[in-house]
């Protein structure tokens, strides 16, 4: 009964801390991993993500249940935030179990303090980072399973933690360190590493290895924003140093978290932060009889699961950020795990010294709350940040006006709000931050639009297109504003090439019809408008087009049918009314076209 009031504990405070999201919108790139991903839609999209791999990485295990969660959850974000959330609980619940596992005193702890961590938040909150949350129960299984083989030997209990490890790197393979991770538990439990561990942890290293290789190619031929050279190795290395001390200090003190982190600045040398850590690591191993022995173990698993995602191996992210609370999910188990056994190790001093009784409890356990209390409000107020790209962003600028990235998206935002104003002012600084930046110019492009500046969009637009040809969204806005000035023609290639680079793009399915009805291709057109709705079946734009294109052709019946779909999308669509409006007149209905014709005037409430 306790160990079940327990686990109700962690389940309820995670609810809690992640309430303000879960009802959140699509945000940053949840679009492009869900929302607009034609892969989830396939019947077979499931095996395909094994065989074809067509992403930016090789995370089939992570794809299949994306996959899967489209067919239950379709463009509903409340069912992604709901797995993530139940897959971050059940990673709460491993971690107790682990620590369980290594007979730590203060376990349930653990547990507790890694289900209310902000540095958590990130990758429980953003739908986009369901391939941190799928990827770490599997490697918990697999590190509980290590601990019992090293007890038993079974040999079944090892192949059991071959396969729930072979299972986390499907889903995201920055776990490869997870091979070392073994040598240095045997370490940690028998004082040292025999040939035969070794030979027994070749399997792990190899699965590693071929996982990481398939990542390093993806990464470099696939991943978006991989243009131009990287800095040189010397500049990375100094980045990635002070990168961990920067990861170190916020799983201690995880306050004034941001979405995205400004490189290293000032006058440090870039080597001290290896010297640095070098020199903690040396204390700990000079200790290593004592604490140091259990601490090298904790800030072991912390930092080698950094490693692959400091930047040292070029990654698409960096052009971003040196560093993001996410790469850190599956690393903040080892500082869990560490202020679990200073707990539990300070618990057990004190009752040594002051002998066992209900008042030392009492007082642990009221620090512990105090503790919890203090992460989970913290983390329930980060959780807000990602309820919405508006609260994203503005949180982003102001925790660092440096980026321009930030900046490029909030004045996105900006537009989609209708404050061209506003967002032109953003975009300004985002383009003068970032001025070969394809994406700050294409979004530039549409608030000059906006306001009326259709020749400086078109030239911005242009500008955009020339400095990444392969930037979907920048044809996609040049093709719009293409339309917009009555040249279809140049519009239809710019819509092509959008669809050649991101298939699954409804919206430039769309244009592409618009384009093509306007060169006098009405056929053609059709069947453009007809693969938007099957690519976003809520693309009340398409259905729209769609029903006029069927209208024209007589074919009354259907074109209600697509104007009615367009209604039940926006109930507000006033296009819609009208043309239903029209279809139901021809159709000798006119009293319902009466009807719609008034909605028409006077839209009903959104």
């Amino acid at each position: 009964m306790r160990t079940l009031l327990r686990s109700l504990l962690i389940v309820l405070v995670a609810g809690w801390v992640y309430g303000p999201c879960l009802h959140g919108t699509w945000v940053w790139d949840d679009g492009l991993e869900v929302a607009q991903n034609a892969a989830l839609r396939e019947p077979g999209g499931w095996w395909r993500a094994w065989v074809h791999p067509e992403g930016m990485d090789y995370f089939p295990l992570k794809a299949s249940v994306q996959w899967a969660e489209w067919q239950v959850w379709g463009s509903n974000p409340l069912g992604y935030h709901l797995v993530n959330l139940g897959l971050h609980v059940l990673s709460a619940l491993l971690v107790w179990r682990l620590l369980a596992a290594l007979e730590v005193g203060g376990a349930f702890l653990g547990g507790l303090l890694f289900a209310v961590h902000p540095v958590a938040v990130e990758s429980v909150a953003w739908i986009s980072e369901l391939k941190n949350t799928l990827s770490l129960p599997p490697l918990l299984l697999a590190s509980i399973a290590i601990v019992a083989f090293n007890r038993s030997g079974s040999r079944a209990v090892w192949l059991w933690a071959l396969a729930c490890f072979a299972a986390a790197l499907a889903c995201k393979t920055s776990v490869v360190m997870f091979p070392f991770a073994i040598l240095l538990f045997v370490w940690w439990r028998r004082g040292r590493v025999s040939l035969r561990d070794l030979a027994k942890a070749a399997p792990f290293f190899a699965a590693s290895l071929a996982m990481g290789a398939a990542t390093v190619w993806f990464q470099s031929t696939r991943a978006i924003g991989l243009k131009g050279p990287h800095d040189p190795l010397a500049e990375r290395a100094c980045q990635a140093g002070f990168s961990l001390l920067a990861y170190l200090g916020q799983a201690v003190w995880p306050f004034d978290l941001a979405p995205i982190y400004p490189p290293a600045a000032g006058p440090l040398p870039g080597w001290l932060p290896w010297v640095a850590l070098a020199a903690l690591l040396g204390v700990l191993w000079w200790r290593r009889e004592g604490f140091g022995r259990h601490a090298l173990l904790g800030l072991g698993w912390f930092f080698l699961n950094l490693v692959p995602v400091l930047g040292l191996v070029p990654m698409a992210y960096s052009r971003i950020s040196p560093r993001a609370d996410h790469f850190a999910y599956v690393s903040l188990v080892g500082v869990v795990a560490l202020a679990a056994v200073a707990f539990g190790a300070a618990q057990d001093w004190t009752e040594r010294a002051w002998g066992k009784g209900g008042a030392t409890r009492a007082a642990f356990a009221l620090v512990a709350a105090a503790l919890v209390a203090l992460l989970a409000r913290e983390s329930h107020a980060y959780a807000g940040t990602f309820r919405d790209e508006s609260s994203l962003w503005s949180e982003a600028v102001r925790r660092n006006p440096g980026s321009w990235l930030a900046y490029s998206n909030l004045g996105r935002v900006l537009l989609q709000e209708g404050r061209a104003e506003l967002a032109r002012t953003e975009l300004l600084e985002a383009v003068r931050l970032r001025p070969d930046s394809a994406e700050a110019l294409a979004n530039l492009g549409n608030a000059q639009e906006q306001l009326g500046d259709t020749d400086k969009a078109l030239e911005t637009y242009r500008a955009s297109v020339a400095l990444d040809p392969s930037f979907a969204g920048a044809h996609f806005n040049f093709g719009l504003s293409l339309l917009k000035a009555g040249r279809a023609s140049e519009a239809s290639g710019q819509f092509r090439a959008a669809l050649a680079l991101e298939p699954g793009r409804a919206p430039a399915r769309n244009g592409l019809g618009l384009s093509l009805a306007a060169l006098g291709l009405p056929d053609q057109a059709e069947a453009e408008y007809r693969k938007a709705v099957s690519l976003d079946p809520d693309l009340k734009e398409a259905r729209l087009n769609l029903g006029n294109a069927l209208f024209r052709q007589g074919h009354l019946d259907e074109a209600v049918a697509q104007y009615r779909q367009a209604l039940r999308i926006d109930p507000g669509y006033a296009g819609a009314h009208y043309n239903l409006g029209q279809a139901l007149s021809r159709l000798g209905r006119e009293s319902e076209a009466a009807a719609e014709f008034g909605a028409a005037r006077h839209p009903p409430n959104r």
